[in-house]
């Protein structure tokens, strides 16, 4: 078995939760204060999807690498990933700032949008800037594709380290890097400052280290890759599918309700997310069926990608040029739902004219080198070919798209996704 659909399927959960997010706690929709405070709780359940999308990514291109790559071929690969996609949201929905006059947060806007958080954002660089007018930049939901650029930028010296931790200390790695994952909070509650709204009691500087900071996200991802390790020296998960998708609840309600904000982005999910990771690839592997295989999950979270750069454009564009903020809960499904069948039309298309066809043309070289040693004098990706227990041949195994994906926040923040 090539392909890990369990992990394809496992993305539009992800990605549901932080549509709902911004569709919900963004847009004021709901007139009834009861019903917009039960909203809320959405909040930590879109950012343990962005907390599940930096593990996946890791996962993932741990188990696709390739023997022999190099790091040049490895970031080709990635930016054509992500950046067709990205630049064309970006320059249209700079387009619907710019003739509506509204801020990327979707509240009115005074003057020109602005030049140098514009063109951060489409470089992808504007998240190490801890100012709300540089995270939001045009489209907001970007700022997790500059933390998975960071991650990327670093893999080929990252991995083949991983590959020289024997089998046996593979969970002892997967524990550091987890107290890595749990030292960032501890970390940004050193730091204080005015909050990140003034319905917030979250100081800007919490908010951005524990869920913004690139580095602060790198530890997910090595510990995505580091399950991927583990899975190839033929370590099995202690629980199935079920059992782990139960552990993040049990783990993130008692969590929201004993520590502070920092905590919420990662810490506290960051274990259960990877017992269920393990388990939804280990079920695939030994052909046995799960409820994230199913083929409507899977078509969605191949989509999930191109889902997450629109979602929130389409959300902005409808707001500012149909429909005015609050209204009865009848009326508000009826317009979430009019949301969610505009950014999975715009998704589909993105996915079908840009993301396939540019990345087939960008991904590689037109003039292949011949086989053999790499060409341009660097090292390879990793370090080894695989043995016999890496199970699934990297050769073989196809390089997945992994989407990148914003999460949710509390209410009142009107600063970046």
């Amino acid at each position: 078995m090539n392909r890990l659909p369990s992990l394809t399927g496992l993305r539009f959960p992800c990605a549901a939760a932080v549509f709902l997010v911004h569709a919900w706690l963004f847009t004021e929709i709901f007139t009834d204060q009861d019903i917009a405070d039960a909203a809320l709780l959405l909040g930590p359940l879109g950012m343990t999807g962005v907390s599940c999308f930096f593990l996946i990514s890791g996962f993932v291109l741990a188990w696709t690498a390739r023997p022999g790559d190099t790091p040049a071929r490895f970031w080709r690969r990635r930016a054509a990933r992500i950046y067709p996609n990205h630049v064309v949201v970006w320059a249209v929905t700079l387009a619907v700032l710019t003739l509506t006059g509204a801020a990327a947060t979707g509240e009115a806007r005074e003057g020109p949008v602005p030049v140098l958080p514009a063109l951060t954002n489409l470089f992808l660089v504007n998240t190490w800037i801890p100012t709300r007018d540089y995270n939001a930049g045009v489209n907001i939901v970007t700022w997790s594709l500059a933390a998975e650029i960071f991650c990327y930028a670093l893999l080929p010296f990252i991995l083949p380290l991983l590959r020289r931790v024997p089998a046996h200390r593979l969970w002892a790695a997967a524990a550091l890097a987890l107290a890595a994952i749990w030292t960032v909070p501890l970390i940004s509650l050193q730091f204080q400052g005015p909050p990140i709204a003034e319905a917030d009691n979250v100081p800007q500087w919490q908010f951005w280290i524990s869920y913004m900071l690139p580095a602060a996200r790198l530890p997910e991802f090595v510990l995505g890759a580091l399950c991927a390790l583990l899975l190839r020296a033929g370590r099995r998960p202690p629980l199935g599918v079920p059992a782990a998708t139960a552990s993040i609840a049990l783990c993130l309600v008692p969590g929201l309700a004993l520590l502070p904000f920092p905590f919420i982005p990662a810490a506290i999910t960051a274990a259960p997310l990877a017992l269920l990771v393990l388990a939804a690839a280990a079920a695939d592997l030994d052909g046995r069926r799960t409820w994230l295989r199913h083929r409507a999950l899977v078509y969605l979270g191949e989509r999930s990608f191109a889902l997450y750069l629109v979602h929130w454009p389409v959300i902005l564009t409808i707001n500012q040029l149909i429909i005015a903020p609050g209204h009865p809960l009848p009326t508000a499904l009826a317009v979430t739902a009019l949301y969610a069948a505009c950014a999975l039309a715009a998704a589909w298309l993105l996915h079908r004219t840009v993301e396939i066809p540019l990345y087939r043309r960008l991904a590689t070289p037109r003039h292949r080198p011949s086989q053999g040693a790499p060409h341009d004098g660097q090292r390879p990706l990793t370090s080894r070919p695989p043995g016999p227990a890496d199970g699934l041949h990297p050769a073989r195994a196809p390089e997945v798209p992994v989407p990148e994906h914003d999460g949710g926040r509390p209410r009142g923040d009107r600063g970046p996704a």
